[in-house]
């Protein structure tokens, strides 16, 4: 587990997905993993109104939200010449957490997968409209 930040042309290529995270005018903060031999870059957010998500401070609904996890499919969308500043209270509550994160994403795969199974369901269907990972199908789904 790493912070990173994305590169613009991450952005640029990604433009059209519209449930991808495009803050562009503050850096894009994430922890970045490596699951199953792809490497995913999972976002801070804060005001998460969902389950899906790693708790950095519950009470004010901030964390790594896993529905707008991306797949880094190439190192130039990591930045490597910016050094991403994470608050201290949420650096504490990421220490020694690596396995939970992980295991979490990998809880949250397979539920988007088996949403894939029965898209019409509303609140599968919400998920698969919503999550970024409608995007990189083709590395989570076989």
């Amino acid at each position: 587990m790493k912070y990173i930040f994305l590169t613009q042309q991450f952005y640029d290529d990604y433009a059209h997905c519209t449930e991808i995270e495009q803050k562009q005018e503050r850096p894009y903060v994430q922890v970045y993993i490596k699951v199953n031999g792809i490497d995913f870059a999972i976002p801070f957010r804060s005001h998460i109104k969902h389950k899906y998500a790693f708790w950095t401070d519950k009470v004010s609904r901030c964390g790594l939200d896993f529905t707008k996890t991306v797949v880094i499919e190439n190192q130039k969308y990591i930045d490597a010449n910016k050094n991403p500043y994470i608050r201290p209270d949420e650096h504490k509550a990421l220490l020694g957490n690596e396995r939970a994160i992980e295991q979490g994403l990998l809880k949250f795969l397979q539920t988007y997968r088996n949403a894939r199974l029965t898209p019409n369901n509303h609140a599968k269907g919400l998920l698969l409209r919503y999550s970024s990972l409608q995007y990189f199908e083709k590395y989570i789904i076989s």
